[in-house]
């Protein structure tokens, strides 16, 4: 079997059943497209069956206000994904008829789109060929395509042989077999090589020799009282409750005041990015 087969062939008896991949609802696959960035899939299940229910549409979701929104996003992480999310809604009630355009180029031009969810639109929703090229994919690109012995290599020769593998009418089953070899046989570390249903056509069996050095670059400091962890702790207790002042809101997240300085510099970054609003009582700004 050529390699697009043999893939195809072993994702129709291993698949991973995901509620996302049960329909072709461009804004339901939008959501969840963004929800799984930078979030893993078992913590995203839950969140997705709960913001769909509270906002099956376009209408629903820009007519809800920011704090319901946030309310329904707290636990995911990176809130800002939530508000573009937000006023995508808003922009597509107003200027498009509450629909997502069907050509990768007008999906870009949306904001809070960049190149890869785009792609992700084209291939999930309308099962057409598009450039979704995650760390995943590009992680078994590399890995298939070129050998161990070619140690640089470079994103438009990652996106030319990604572009050349699309099997003709089976884009969405090529794009979730990829993500599902990836997640379970081609993974970062100790990949089941023996396992694994296109070995016969991989050039490299296994790692290459950049990927140890990219991992450690792109490896997360620890999340418990980070930045980003104020910013989520904020946003949620200002969900649950509108018009807090200052100092009763951080007495709400930690009461430890050898830690006011972090919170004082998460408060400003969203007051900067116009996600929170007010002099004296706190709230999250529409």
């Amino acid at each position: 079997m050529s390699f697009q087969e043999a893939l195809l062939s072993w994702y129709g008896k291993n698949r991973r059943d995901l509620p996302w991949r049960k329909t072709r609802d461009p804004y339901r696959i939008l959501v969840s497209e963004v929800m799984l960035q930078q979030t893993q899939v078992d913590r995203v299940i839950p969140k997705y069956g709960a913001w769909l229910r509270a906002f099956p549409d376009w209408k629903a979701l820009a007519r809800a206000s920011r704090a319901d929104v946030l309310r329904l996003w707290s636990g995911l992480g990176y809130n800002n994904r939530a508000v573009r999310l937000h006023a995508l809604a808003k922009l597509l009630v107003e200027q498009h008829d509450g629909n997502l355009p069907d050509e990768e180029e007008e999906l870009k031009r949306l904001p809070g789109i960049g190149p890869y969810t785009a792609g992700a639109i084209m291939v999930f929703a309308y099962n057409t060929s598009g450039m979704c090229v995650d760390v995943n994919v590009e992680r078994i690109m590399r890995r298939i395509y070129f050998s161990k012995n070619k140690i640089s290599i470079t994103k438009k020769e990652i996106e030319e042989v990604f572009s050349s593998s699309f099997p003709s009418e089976r884009a969405r089953d090529w794009g979730n077999a990829l993500m599902d070899l990836g997640s379970i046989v081609c993974t970062t570390t100790n990949p089941a090589c023996t396992k694994c249903p296109v070995c016969k056509d991989c050039k490299s069996k296994g790692e290459h020799p950049d990927e140890k050095s990219l991992r450690e670059k792109t490896r997360q400091a620890p999340f418990l009282h980070s930045n980003r962890w104020w910013r989520g702790q904020i946003l949620k207790a200002l969900a649950q409750d509108a018009g807090l002042g200052e100092r009763e809101l951080f007495r709400r997240i930690a009461p430890d005041e050898e830690d006011d300085g972090k919170f004082r510099a998460a408060l400003a970054q969203l007051k900067r990015e116009c996600l929170v609003g007010g002099k004296r009582r706190l709230e999250i700004r529409e």
